[in-house]
């Protein structure tokens, strides 16, 4: 599932102290991943990637996005590894470095 992550390091809120549109649509993207990579035992819940709680908490969708609304996302956040997306180049890499002797 490819999403743009361009919005993560661009400022979230306009001239007139708004979220912006593309920050509103990434940030629903971002839910729409999450809650698509979520595990059975997570129980519903998602690690919330706002400043304040810089993954380390599990809320439900809603909260997390009213978060990232309120604190803006941790603009280093850009692989959503804590949201089940996976390292593809480490992946190749363990899988060409097998030997078949």
């Amino acid at each position: 599932m490819a999403v743009d992550r361009s919005w993560v390091g661009h400022s979230w809120y306009n001239e007139a102290k708004y979220l912006t549109e593309e920050y509103k649509s990434g940030v629903d993207n971002f839910i729409k991943f999450a809650i698509y990579n979520l595990q059975e035992e997570d129980n519903g819940l998602i690690r919330c990637p706002c400043k304040e709680c810089k993954n380390r908490y599990y809320k439900n969708p809603s909260t997390v996005k009213v978060d990232l609304y309120r604190h803006g996302i941790m603009q280093w956040y850009t692989r959503w590894d804590c949201h089940g997306e996976k390292d593809m180049s480490r992946d190749e890499v363990g899988t060409s470095s097998v030997n078949t002797n």
